[in-house]
């Protein structure tokens, strides 16, 4: 973003604000369109540092410019407090000792400061502060480095333990009163604020809109020429069309609004041991706070200083699932990141639903963010200033109507400038040639194109599809890639346990035994199985008894209101072993040692060789993406031995694991289950000693997770919703690209994308990761691994299955049934890959967009610059989620689809009220056949107005005109009618056309449809007017008058007029249906009854008017009939010449040739498409990019890899 000073000038204020006054304000509303034009012409530019106000210039997808003008504000130390206390006094009653601290800054004779923000955390005091606000976020003077600079959270970027605060248990930290009063003048109210704009300013905001303005105009001009009905008609449609967006947009800021709008009250240390309880909307960053035991909803971020904190972080990454949070440990080397702190902070907008701590010590947490720059405030601001999408049609529309209003310029000026030379003269001849400008401008064209969009709307509600932004449906027609959520949207929520594959060692050998679908009756089925060769044994001792309680244990689950919650995997796998969890009493804990939070137990069957069993978990090692496992420390009750218990990915327990506790067959096993679709999970197992409380609470994982027993396979079924893998069938046959984002665990993501056939069953998965330790130039080093091995037929040999794979050898990763050819695999990418990719690889973002499949542990906000990458690469792109995790997504999308009616539904342009993706290929049907009717509604009136305009012309230059009623049966009748109908086409039904429909009204076709269609108009015309010329019966209208022009006289019934508007009657009506497109987007015009029965009914009464009308309507028309009735017939055979003419060269010319001509590579030759994603995907498809890593995760040579990155390098910037 530049950022530009300007200062007023009071003589270049003086002269603009004369030049507004003489203009009537007409130049002010100018200047409204363009704002940029208004602060150059009242304000010279300067430095920041004088400046009054800033210009601030955003650049947007490297295309798009956004201005914003602001405001500096200067404010005095006391001022700022001052504003402050009264904005806290008008929003809700204070108590009396802020207003105490208020009346002793009065007092104070010492200079008054503020503490201002540095990068490294630490403030500094300034006596006066100037600041502006942009999209809801300060931005402060730094006198030091002379800029303005964003204000931050506290934290990002400070070694974590200059956020602790080691006195907050006897309530010796935190800001005192004064000092939270200071900051809060500073970094503003607590609150996430969304204004609802007044009635009158929108409808001020709507009627200057340029459009309108136009419209405003075009009805004076015809009141001034008696023309009242169609004015009247324009008048109410203009101003319904107000009203329905008027009301349209305070709906969506009220329920935006309702949506995020809350505070609390909350406990604060104020130091000294004093506690507070305060309004959430007076928090500050650094207010130390006491999460309620009892739980509540954050209106703030915060650092977990001491003590547990169960969270339910469903509002920021779509998972109902609760986390654990644990406080930040206290490290000078460790510098603070809330991304990769995410376990230790609590984010605004999440429900904190239990806290944990011993000995009845207090849960405290000290405050990083407020307002705006919480993680809430950053997703709500995503909602309210999105990035700007690529409305491709409205553009064109822009540009053809510029060429409208040139066209009609140049008609006016030539109107004008014939009859001042002809002697012509007075406000008529002025008024009529003004008109001229709205023949050619149609001012009908929005409301004939909304009553399209409304129609196209209303469909859409008859299928449960409701639409907040019409304007979103069109662009939803040109959708070719769409993003879609996971949980909740190609999958059911949870995962469901298909059985347990135990190890078992009988007679010194390893076994792997037979699936076990009910793990409740593993240590039964297990003895059953084995006979008496364990009968000797310890049962305790037995693997897959070992197996049994690891599930039992190994898992993060905890008791909510006497409710079970956790990780749907884990609560799955617990649910299926039998066993109790306990939340202990303070008594039990000494059990063990004070240490254990929870406890399960098992009563086994009297049957059964066991005793009753209680397990206390001493220590969890959370579950981490990067290690692919998790881990617990649990002891037994009466033991001195401690367990513990590893789970995670199969590769990753097969590699902790000693080799001769993994059977033989382990590789062949684990395939036969992924390659079924099934997520796999391993588990394993040691003995450690008994060890005192602080060591435990010092041990590290790794110290443990070495040397492991290999116990078993846990095999569970990750449901699809029934519908998803047709759904993306369809989309890909339609050649729409599907890709996976989502928050959840990368194996999982790839396992779905299998199951869903979004990954073809002999396609490759890349895994691309970052090596943070092995530093390339300086910045991490990425690596492509192959996500799992496939076993194809390879030519010419016989199935083989890969192992092992060396970088030494071409990889190449296509499928031999499709040619030898690169570029045949998917990539998925983890959010943290993504980060580094955005920050150290930025010219490689269109490789990974466009060869990304697979998107997972991504958060909303990556989410959404995935959505802008894809955007950027030239991708039209829909955005399928659930959760409100995914708004920012759901906004920057050309077409987002909400499955939800809560905070995603605010943000996204459409909500299905059925929670499935079979919406989605009905959007985008609905969104073609809505194209296609606007192309066609837009092409019709453009039409129009040409026929009209060439009529007008040719009849100006014989001096007539068309009546009033011949214009009013045209506008009003024809037209409104034909466009009020055009709409009403259903979607072609069935599978969706492989390729969307045109977006650009500037291509070929269109262009060239307008171009022909307007030379055999006019011909037509001229052809007509020139044949009754020849007529021995012809006198011309000017001799009839003596001279006088039509528009003087209001007489226009002439020979020259009956030929010309006779006919244009069968242009008007028959072009219609050229335009009226059917199959492959549209049904048949027949099935549209309403145009159909308009096209019969205003034919015959054209035919009437043209043979033989009665007197009364010859006078209404003002028709002068030709004396011979053959004459008549030669008009309609004209008539039907031009109607066989124009259905041919649309059905023909435009849609056969022109169509082809744009896909011919001759064509493509001259005029390549422009999109990005075309060129990357041919660059790829013969290029070595990516080098894979072979199975044992060996590099690629370096050599190789530089030379891959310099070509890829070279061909961005040449892009």
């Amino acid at each position: 973003m530049e950022i530009h000073g300007y200062r007023r000038s009071i003589f270049w204020t003086t002269v603009t604000w004369f030049f507004i006054i003489i203009t009537v304000g007409i130049l002010r509303m100018v200047y409204h369109w363009f704002p940029e034009w208004f602060l150059n012409c009242t304000h010279t530019k300067c430095s920041l540092e004088a400046a009054e106000k800033v210009l601030l210039v955003e650049i947007c997808q490297e295309k798009y410019r956004k201005i914003h003008i602001r405001t500096i504000i200067r404010q005095t130390a006391l001022q700022a407090l001052t504003i402050a206390n009264q904005e806290e006094l008008s929003t809700s009653n204070k108590n009396h000792n802020e207003d105490y601290v208020l009346e002793e800054f009065n007092k104070a004779t010492e200079v008054l400061s503020l503490p201002l923000p540095n990068p490294d955390g630490t403030f500094h005091e300034v006596e006066n502060m100037r600041l502006f606000t942009c999209k809801k976020l300060r931005y402060v003077w730094n006198e030091r480095s002379k800029e303005f600079f964003k204000l931050k959270s506290l934290g990002p970027g400070i070694p974590t333990s200059s956020l602790h605060c080691p006195d907050a248990q006897q309530g010796l930290a935190g800001l005192s009163l004064i000092e939270q009063q200071k900051r809060r003048a500073v970094y503003g109210r607590n609150t996430i604020y969304v204004p609802v704009r007044p009635i009158l300013e929108l409808l001020m905001l709507e009627v200057i809109n340029p459009f309108y303005i136009f419209q405003v105009v075009s009805i004076l001009i015809w009141i001034a020429i008696w023309y009242y009905f169609y004015a009247a008609a324009i008048a109410v449609m203009s101003i319904a069309g107000i009203i329905i967006t008027i009301t349209q947009t305070r709906r969506n800021q009220r329920k935006l609004r309702n949506t995020v709008r809350g505070n609390d009250i909350i406990t604060v240390c104020r130091g000294n041991g004093d506690y507070h309880t305060v309004g959430t909307e007076d928090l500050v960053p650094g207010d130390v706070i006491v999460i309620p035991a009892a739980g509540c909803v954050l209106h703030c971020d915060a650092v977990l200083l001491f003590g547990t904190c169960i969270v339910n972080e469903s509002m920021l990454t779509g998972e109902s699932v609760p986390v654990t949070k644990t406080p930040l440990p206290m490290r000078n080397d460790v510098f603070y990141n809330p991304r990769e702190h995410a376990r230790h902070t609590l984010f605004s907008g999440t429900r904190v639903v239990q806290t944990r701590f011993y000995d009845d010590e207090k849960v405290m947490a000290v405050v990083t963010s407020t307002g705006f720059l919480t993680a809430k405030g950053t997703l709500v601001s995503s909602i309210m200033y999105p990035p700007p999408a690529d409305y491709k049609f409205e553009r064109d529309s822009y540009k053809f109507i510029g060429f409208l209003a040139s066209l009609a310029s140049i008609g006016f000026i030539y109107s004008m400038v014939t009859k001042i030379m002809n002697g012509d003269t007075g406000l008529q001849v002025l008024l009529h040639s003004f008109d001229l400008i709205t023949v050619c401008v149609p001012p009908a064209l929005p409301a004939a194109m909304a009553a399209g969009i409304i129609l196209a709307q209303r469909r859409l509600e008859l299928r449960n599809i409701f639409c907040i932004s019409p304007r979103a449906i069109n662009v939803s027609g040109s959708i070719n890639c769409v993003c879609f959520d996971k949980t909740g949207t190609l999958t059911e929520e949870g995962l469901d346990l298909w059985g347990v594959v135990p190890v078992a060692r009988i007679a010194n050998f390893l076994r792997v035994l037979s699936p076990v679908t009910k793990p409740c009756t593993l240590p039964g089925a297990v003895s059953a199985v084995t006979g008496s060769e364990m009968s000797q044994e310890d049962p305790k001792k037995e693997l897959p008894y070992l197996l049994f309680k690891g599930m039992a244990t190994c898992h993060s689950l905890t008791i909510i209101d006497g409710t079970l919650n956790g990780d749907p995997l884990d609560l799955k796998m617990f649910e299926s072993t039998g066993w109790n969890l306990i939340e202990p009493s303070h008594d039990d804990t000494h059990k063990y040692d004070n240490l254990c939070p929870t406890v399960v137990t098992w009563t086994p069957n009297e049957s059964e060789r066991h005793s009753k069993v209680e397990v206390g978990i001493v220590r969890q090692f959370p579950f981490s993406s990067a290690l692919q496992r998790m881990a617990v420390l649990c002891k037994e009750m009466g033991k001195d031995q401690m367990h513990f218990f590893c789970k995670g990915s199969p590769e990753m327990i097969q590699s902790l694991s000693l080799p001769e506790t993994v059977p033989e067959n382990y590789h062949e096993l684990l395939e036969s289950y992924t390659k079924q679709g099934f997520r796999v999970i391993a588990l394993a197992h040691r003995l450690v000693e008994s060890q005192s409380i602080n060591k435990l609470q010092k041990v590290q994982r790794e110290d443990l997770e070495h040397g492991l027993t290999f116990l078993g396979l846990v095999v569970l079924e990750n449901r699809l919703k029934p519908d998803s893998a047709e759904v993306l069938a369809e989309l890909a046959s339609a050649a729409v690209r599907t890709i996976m984002v989502t928050g959840d665990n990368l194996l999982t993501a790839i396992s779905v994308a299998r199951d869903c056939e979004m990954v073809g069953e002999n396609e490759e998965i890349v895994i691309v990761n970052c090596d943070e330790t092995t530093l390339s130039e300086d910045k991490p080093r990425l690596t492509f691994v192959l996500a799992e091995k496939v076993s194809r037929q390879l030519t010419g040999s016989p199935t083989a299955t890969r192992t092992n794979m060396s970088i030494a050898e071409d990889v190449i990763l296509s499928m031999p049934d499709t040619g030898t050819h690169y570029g045949r695999y998917h990539l998925a990418i983890t959010g943290k890959s993504w980060s580094v990719i955005q920050e150290h690889y930025s010219e490689l973002i269109p490789n990974f967009v466009v060869k990304g499949t697979i998107f997972a542990r991504m958060s909303p906000d990556q989410k959404q610059q995935l959505v802008v990458a894809l955007q950027k690469t030239g991708y039209f792109v829909g955005m399928c989620g659930d959760g409100a995790n995914d708004c920012g997504a759901l906004k920057a999308a050309h077409a987002g689809i909400a499955l939800t009616d809560s905070e995603a539904s605010v943000a996204s342009p459409f909500t299905s009220k059925e929670p499935s993706i079979s919406c989605v290929p009905e959007l985008i049907r609905q969104g073609r056949c809505a194209l296609v009717t606007s192309f066609g509604i837009f092409n019709y009136m453009a039409i129009y107005a040409l026929i009209q305009f060439f009529s007008v012309m040719i009849l100006f230059e014989v001096g007539t005109n068309l009546s009033d009623f011949q214009f009013l049966y045209v506008d009003f009748f024809i037209i409104c009618s034909l466009s009020a109908f055009f709409g009403q086409t259903q979607p072609y039904p069935g599978k969706l056309f492989k390729r969307p429909p045109l977006t650009s009204l500037l291509s070929p076709p269109p262009v060239g449809s307008l171009v022909i269609q307007a030379l055999i108009i006019l011909l037509i015309q001229l052809t007509s007017l020139f044949v009754t010329q020849q007529q021995d019966w012809f006198v011309p209208y000017l001799n009839i008058t003596n001279g006088t022009l039509g528009t003087e006289l209001s007489e226009y019934a002439c020979s020259e007029n009956y030929a010309v508007v006779g006919v244009s009657f069968s242009q008007y009506i028959f072009l219609a249906l050229a335009y009226s497109k059917g199959k492959p987007y549209r049904k048949m015009f027949l099935t549209n009854y309403g145009f159909t029965a308009s096209l019969a009914l205003w034919t015959g009464f054209s035919l009437y008017l043209l043979i033989d009308p009665n007197e009364y309507l010859k006078e209404l028309f003002e028709l002068e009939m030709p004396p011979e009735l053959s004459f008549r017939f030669v008009i309609i055979g004209f008539s039907i010449l031009q109607v066989a003419l124009c259905l041919l060269i649309e059905a023909f010319l435009v849609d056969r040739g022109l169509v082809a001509m744009m896909n011919s590579s001759c064509w493509l030759k001259m005029r390549p498409r422009q999109e990005m994603y075309l060129e990357v995907e041919q660059k790829l498809s013969t290029s070595r990019w990516p080098l894979v890593s072979n199975y044992d995760g060996d590099p690629p040579p370096e050599e190789h890899l530089s030379s891959v990155m310099n070509q890829f390098s070279a061909f961005r910037a040449k892009s």
